[in-house]
């Protein structure tokens, strides 16, 4: 008996949640980002977690014309690179952009990519299955919009009492930086950000507590250096907000990065995130108006799953997920 009225109110509940939708839509995902949670910072379908739709790897955003495409992803790998390259989803989400990739180039996700964008490959590149139409044109812009209200919005927080205002560690280590004192909300207000010579920066928080990093000059990882999370911090907990135009943006040598790279420039020309060597490992999304990706670097973006429990917001959001067409 305890069964058969277990399934008939789960059956209810299937029924009013579609009848639900047929009616007002959509119901709002839950998130697990710390920087949505704590700052109110929601990159919707640019990457906030729980949000319908695909988590990326990659979210390029630059745009071209119908007489002048923009190429705002451009990845290679050489002979010997061990997969994957992109590990995660990419979205091409500007109008007349390109995508190339070449050499031996892997990527284990989808392609989502606006009607107007192109993709091609060469070499040995994998050849992933790309999903555009009218409805992913709409997402994918909806997407930019939310990036670009995430890194006003980041840019705008007050920084945190003491917190430093310029990083650049040259074969050092920091002492880590925690959160915890601060009931778990952390703001850095950087003119540069620079880890050389084997330098590693260590942020400690519990999980969906926040890290914001504003960065208006150089940001630039080299030399086998390392930004790690500890504590239960995940990469979408985490986010370098890159603002301005005319200063490096690097992450190369070997190094590994762990967070959320989001780079927007509200006035000007935007930066181009350039990313080399054979052992680079990114973990986290990144958002950016064009990214050259090369020498075999990797890019991984982490699962992350809801913290809520909420069977019927399983069956809502897995009712919900946009349409794609390859």
């Amino acid at each position: 008996m305890t069964k058969s009225r277990s399934s008939l109110a789960n059956s209810i509940r299937i029924v009013f949640a579609s009848l639900f939708l047929f009616l007002f839509g959509a119901l709002p995902a839950f998130a697990t980002d710390g920087i949505y949670t704590k700052f109110g910072l929601d990159l919707g379908y640019a990457g906030r977690i729980g949000y319908p739709g695909p988590e990326w790897a990659i979210y390029v955003y630059g745009a071209g014309t119908a007489s002048s495409r923009f190429n705002a992803l451009d990845i290679s790998a050489p002979p010997g690179s061990t997969p994957f390259t992109v590990d995660g989803n990419i979205a091409v989400a500007g109008a007349y952009s390109t995508m190339t990739i070449s050499g031996q180039t892997t990527i284990s996700g989808d392609i989502y990519r606006r009607t107007t964008a192109t993709f091609s490959h060469s070499g040995n590149a994998s050849n992933p299955p790309q999903h555009f139409s009218t409805a992913i044109d709409s997402q994918l812009a909806g997407g930019i919009t939310s990036l670009q209200n995430v890194s006003n919005t980041a840019a705008g927080l007050t920084k945190t009492a003491g917190s430093p205002t310029s990083i650049n560690l040259q074969g050092q280590n920091l002492p880590p930086i925690s959160n915890n004192p601060f009931s778990g909300k952390y703001v850095m207000n950087l003119s540069d950000f620079v880890l050389g010579a084997g330098s590693t920066l260590t942020l400690n928080g519990a999980a969906g507590s926040a890290f914001v990093l504003n960065i208006t000059g150089k940001f630039d990882i080299s030399g086998g250096s390392k930004v790690l999370l500890t504590g239960g911090l995940t990469v979408s907990d985490v986010l370098f907000n890159v603002r301005g135009s005319n200063s490096t943006f690097s992450i190369s040598g070997d190094s590994v990065f762990n967070g959320t790279l989001l780079a927007y420039n509200s006035s000007g020309a935007q930066r181009t995130l350039n990313i080399s060597g054979h052992n680079t490992q990114i973990n986290g999304e990144l958002l950016a108006n064009k990214i050259s990706l090369q020498s075999g670097a990797h890019v991984k973006k982490p699962k992350e799953k809801s913290k809520e429990k909420d069977d019927d917001n399983v069956v809502v959001s897995n009712s919900t997920l946009p349409v794609r067409i390859q």
